[in-house]
């Protein structure tokens, strides 16, 4: 901001009219924000559209079944990549969970919850007996029932 300083009277003038007396000056110190407000708006944009991209998960090839519906509620979801061959870990909602730690991940996740259903997704290579296996995880954890998702085939609409 402008600072104002008085000016200095000529040593022989007296008297008369002060015209513009104060005198604007400018000081180098002051940062001026409002550039730096432009890019911080910008930022902010780019973040926001940029977030939900970088949600990531396993990539799961669903077998296809020509008997499916929709669920009305959200339920917890348990995905089976076919990369849990190797690691052993599946995704809870959003979390990469080890099978060894599956039991209590799905005990603490249905705690308050009226239904203690678990859809579970498995990759179409994934084998009955590695599909088995995380379903008796899912069990020691508290479930009642787990649904199997599945994809509708080429051409029909549920």
């Amino acid at each position: 901001m402008p600072k104002l300083e008085p000016m200095q009277q000529p040593v022989g003038r007296t008297g008369g009219r002060r015209a513009r007396a104060m005198r604007v000056s400018s000081s180098l110190a002051e940062i001026n924000v409002v550039p730096l407000i432009d890019v911080m708006l910008v930022l902010l944009v780019i973040f926001m559209v940029a977030a939900p991209m970088m949600q990531q998960g396993f990539e799961i090839q669903l077998p296809k079944s020509a008997q499916n519906r929709a669920l009305k509620t959200q339920p917890i979801t348990v995905a089976v990549p076919i990369s849990f061959r190797k690691d052993q870990r599946v995704q809870l909602n959003s979390e990469a969970v080890r099978l060894d730690l599956l039991p209590e991940r799905v005990r603490q996740e249905l705690t308050g919850r009226a239904s203690q259903d678990v859809v579970l997704s498995a990759d179409g290579q994934i084998t009955y007996q590695e599909v088995i296996t995380v379903m008796d995880r899912l069990m020691q954890g508290g479930v009642s029932n787990v649904n199997m998702q599945t994809q509708p085939l080429a051409g029909r609409t549920p």
